[in-house]
């Protein structure tokens, strides 16, 4: 059991924080409470596996494990046994402070990215009460006394009006999108405080996913001057009032009045397990590229089945949708909904017997995969030929250059060299990190008669591949000055640990 004077554990997880930004302002005395903790304390980057997909850092967070074992890597993933994707859930995932809450700490987990419900019968876990990523759409609390305490809050305004901005100089939205940002910061230090009070874990986790969303469609208020933004006419767009920064700034007072509620002796930890940089929208041109030079065939109209022809014709009338009426639909439909009509529309029908390599909806990086026999249903692919096959894609994606020569490709990363390794991937063969040039609207690719055209213009930062970790009275637990978001929560748990000697 708990007792007052008992020392603890108290981190703070700042969803997709930027390094730089994070230690430009601590410097510039903008983060007073990021300040004092660092002087106490010590800086750490955090190494995530956010260059397979960022939507991997979480999930291996939460389990202590790599992308290769819990096999996601963003928020819809193939599934090899039925040949389609599938929106992710948390279920299946085993956090760490399952372990920490059986062996008799008492947990307070609140909306940490990804985290599955364990039905804790102390402390607290509350998920999706304001979050960026949306897996199950609603709010999920236990035990009964803190779900009974969440119905009693006032909601978090992002959690019931997913606001968007249509781009830099959708100036009411974006002023709206920040407003909501800051007022929801400030509702999550105040419930945060309820909840510390109210259970006082021994280890507690509170999330700020507010930064994340706003990054998004703000980052071109950090960096103006990059060129993705100046190539592209960002300078001519009035500025935003309150900005990014104000929301980094409100995080961190709200962080400061935490710290208190706990008092001295506490173990203190921020972190971000991955950052954000610049970009213009998502490049769409891996999918013909494949295509074209032979790699995936898509299926005809007269090879289709019925339900596949209503499906290519659903995405074809989304895809020529009115921005308005897109803008509309999303607003009014429930984000869940959303979900279930997106996912048959994500990805094309393929003629699965002429593809040996196809590309995987994405959010950043190109994802290619290897049709491979044994592994996927309808695989064609030999195992002997997978290394092989392997190495022809990454030549050929390391070639790309766009027409006035500038490459496109800025890294080729294959997840594994070994096909007895492959048989059991569930994570792309392939990943892409691509250079600022795909960026350009339209891009022609030289050799190619691919042109495309990037899609969601709206959204000008994307994550960068490092986080961070300032540890107060952890010092002596890890001396690096890396850390890898797997082996984040054993500076927690052997915390806890010290605490009970």
């Amino acid at each position: 059991m708990n007792t007052n004077d008992r020392p603890r554990v108290l981190a703070f997880a700042l969803d997709a924080a930027e390094p730089t930004l994070v230690r430009r302002m601590i410097e510039q005395d903008e983060l007073p409470a990021l300040k004092s903790l660092l002087s106490e304390g010590r800086w750490m980057s955090v190494k995530s596996p956010a260059d397979i997909g960022s939507g991997s850092v979480w999930p291996s967070f939460v389990t202590g494990e790599a992308p290769m074992v819990h096999g996601i890597y963003g928020e819809w993933c193939w599934e090899p046994e039925r040949m389609g994707i599938q929106r992710i859930t948390a279920r299946q995932l085993t956090p760490f402070w399952k372990a920490q809450a059986e062996n008799g700490n008492t947990v307070g987990v609140l909306d940490v990215p990804f985290m599955p419900l364990i039905g804790l019968s102390e402390g607290f876990e509350v998920s999706e009460w304001g979050p960026h990523d949306l897996i199950d759409g609603r709010v999920n609390a236990a035990p009964a006394k803190v779900a009974s305490l969440i119905s009693n809050q006032a909601p978090h305004p992002l959690s019931h009006d997913r606001l968007d901005a249509g781009g830099p100089d959708d100036y009411q939205n974006l002023e709206r999108l920040v407003s909501a940002s800051l007022e929801g910061i400030r509702l999550r230090g105040s419930l945060a405080q309820a909840l510390l009070k109210e259970t006082r874990p021994d280890l507690s986790l509170i999330a700020f996913t507010e930064i994340h969303h706003a990054a998004h469609f703000l980052w071109h208020t950090v960096e103006p001057e990059h060129e993705v933004f100046s190539r592209n006419g960002f300078d001519n767009h009035r500025a935003i009032k309150p900005d990014l920064r104000e929301i980094y700034c409100e995080v961190d007072r709200q962080i400061g009045d935490l710290i208190e509620t706990l008092g001295a002796g506490t173990t203190i930890m921020v972190f971000s397990l991955h950052g954000m940089q610049p970009c213009h929208g998502v490049p769409t041109f891996l999918l013909p590229l494949l295509c074209e030079k032979g790699f995936a065939r898509l299926a005809d109209w007269n090879s289709k089945s019925w339900t596949e022809r209503g499906i290519a014709l659903m995405a074809a009338a989304k895809r020529r949708s009115p921005a308005a009426l897109k803008k509309l639909y999303y607003k009014t439909m429930p984000p869940t909904a959303t979900h279930r009509l997106a996912q048959p529309t994500m990805m094309p029908s393929y003629d699965w017997s002429q593809t040996s390599a196809f590309s995987l909806p994405s959010d950043q990086h190109g994802w290619i995969r290897i049709n491979l026999r044994g592994r996927e249903a309808s695989g064609i692919v030999p195992l002997g030929e997978y290394e092989v096959l392997c190495h022809e894609l990454e030549q050929l994606i390391r070639s790309l250059t766009s027409e006035d020569g500038k490459p496109l490709a800025r890294r080729v990363i294959p997840t594994t060299d070994r096909v007895k390794e492959a048989i059991g991937l569930r994570i792309p063969d392939l990943v892409v990190h691509w250079e600022d040039e795909v960026f350009r609207a339209p891009l022609r690719i030289r050799g190619s008669a691919v042109v495309s055209q990037p899609l969601g213009r709206k959204f000008n930062g994307q994550h960068a591949l490092e986080g961070f970790c300032i540890a107060r009275g952890a010092a002596d637990l890890y001396q690096g000055d890396s850390i890898r978001a797997e082996d984040l929560h054993r500076i927690m748990c052997r915390s806890l640990e010290d605490t009970r000697d």
